[in-house]
């Protein structure tokens, strides 16, 4: 399965995904790409930018390439994920966090509607698992930034100075759901083609228009 930059995948309207999200009850699997989809921002450009930005505290001044990361997001995607996740091994988790919490208030805003509709599934005994191509940690601290905190993660996870395979990115997203053995996604959900993956290997996939330029976006009612 490779990813196909040409695919014409419709985007679904709000009113589709809730009703696609309604439908479902107790121990149904939702799998939902983060960045763009459950947030407006990107947490992964949030933490590289942090790390080679002026304070660069807690990391040290030349740790980190922004202007090679930002390079690398536009030529080679898949590498900038990797290299994300990376940086956090010049730093305490402790340190980073209380940074990373400020900027993501700032920079990063919930799409509300989606997370109310999916704490709801999730009060009904659905499962809801983010995929994302974000760092771990930083994911884990935009769910539960936006509430979304029991949710389960698949993210980029680092061993020492290497990322652990399969990284989830684009056709790695299913790789990494599969090498958890778990059962297709009863809804998948995204917002760019680095999703498309993960909705073809899911029962049913929606795109989702990105929540950046959803004007609905902070509204918790659509």
């Amino acid at each position: 399965m490779t990813v196909d930059f040409d695919h014409a995948w419709p985007v679904s309207p709000p009113e589709a995904v809730l009703a696609a999200l309604g439908r479902l009850g107790a121990g149904a699997r939702v799998a939902t790409d983060a960045d763009n989809t459950l947030w407006s921002g990107d947490v992964g450009d949030e933490l590289v930018r942090l790390a080679g930005s002026p304070p660069f505290a807690p990391w040290q001044p030349g740790q980190v390439d922004l202007d090679g990361y930002l390079l690398a997001m536009e030529t080679d995607y898949a590498e900038g994920c990797r290299y994300a996740a990376r940086i956090l091994r010049h730093v305490a988790p402790a340190d980073v966090v209380p940074v990373l919490d400020e900027a993501l208030r700032q920079r990063v805003r919930p799409r509300r509607w989606l997370i109310e509709a999916l704490r709801a599934a999730m009060a009904r005994g659905v499962q809801v698992t983010i995929v994302s191509a974000s760092p771990r940690l930083t994911v884990q601290r935009g769910a539960l930034l936006y509430g979304l905190a029991q949710c389960e993660i698949i993210a980029v996870d680092t061993h020492s100075d290497a990322v652990v395979e399969p990284a989830p990115v684009g056709n790695g997203k299913v790789q990494a759901w599969q090498r958890r053995g778990l059962p297709p996604p009863d809804l998948a959900l995204g917002d760019s083609r680095w999703d498309l993956p993960l909705l073809r290997s899911a029962r049913v996939g929606l795109l989702l228009e990105r929540a950046c330029d959803d004007p609905r976006c902070d509204h918790a009612v659509v």
